[in-house]
């Protein structure tokens, strides 16, 4: 039997804010209580280890967000390099996507060992969706936290400045607009002579 369609009402109710903030609070519970259902105690993992790699990733993240915008202004900013200017304004435009992304990956990377410690301290262990309910808790934490916590904010700033750059870099802005070839020498023409 084929599916029944929903109504607009029950559409609604299962996109809204409201439910969603609601299954994630259910999804917390579930995680607080399954930690807590165990006798062995609470699990020992190592926070400066989460920490670190938080941070790390914001660090990645603003550095090479500073490379961006060092190499995109040579060519913009000095006339330093703009016959490679499409090269540089390409290339300051990738890494400066790369910036943004780079905290993320760096808070989906502290969510693993966290969420295996969890399960085999656990009494029952960790079925496959409990690990993927867990995971997915973590790095949605993670991702709030390595923003607006752990100095994200500034990877994404510096890497849409240096996008930015780029996109100028390519449109021959300012000083990385090439110079007109200059006349050949010994050719030069009388003036009022014909052609």
């Amino acid at each position: 039997n084929p599916p029944k369609p929903q109504s607009p009402e029950v559409r609604r109710r299962v996109r809204s804010p409201e439910m969603f903030a609601a299954r994630i609070a259910l999804l917390a519970a579930s995680t607080v209580f399954f930690v807590n259902a165990c006798t062995n105690g609470t699990p020992q993992w190592d926070e400066g280890a989460f920490t670190r790699s938080l941070i790390g990733g914001s660090v990645g993240g603003i550095v090479v967000g500073i490379l961006v915008v060092v190499i995109a202004s040579l060519p913009l900013c000095c006339g330093i390099l703009k016959q490679f200017g499409k090269w540089i304004g390409a290339a300051s435009i990738i890494l400066g996507i790369l910036a943004i992304v780079i905290p993320a990956f760096g808070s989906m990377g502290a969510c693993g060992p966290w969420v295996d410690e969890l399960c085999s301290a656990s009494c029952t262990g960790c079925t496959s969706s409990q690990r993927s309910d867990i995971g997915a808790l973590c790095n949605a934490v993670g991702f709030i936290i390595v923003y607006l916590g752990a100095w994200g904010w500034a990877a994404i700033v510096l890497g849409i400045v240096g996008a930015s750059l780029g996109c100028c870099v390519c449109c021959g802005c300012c000083k990385a607009k090439m110079d007109p070839p200059p006349a050949p020498v010994g050719q030069a023409q009388q003036v009022g002579a014909p052609a």
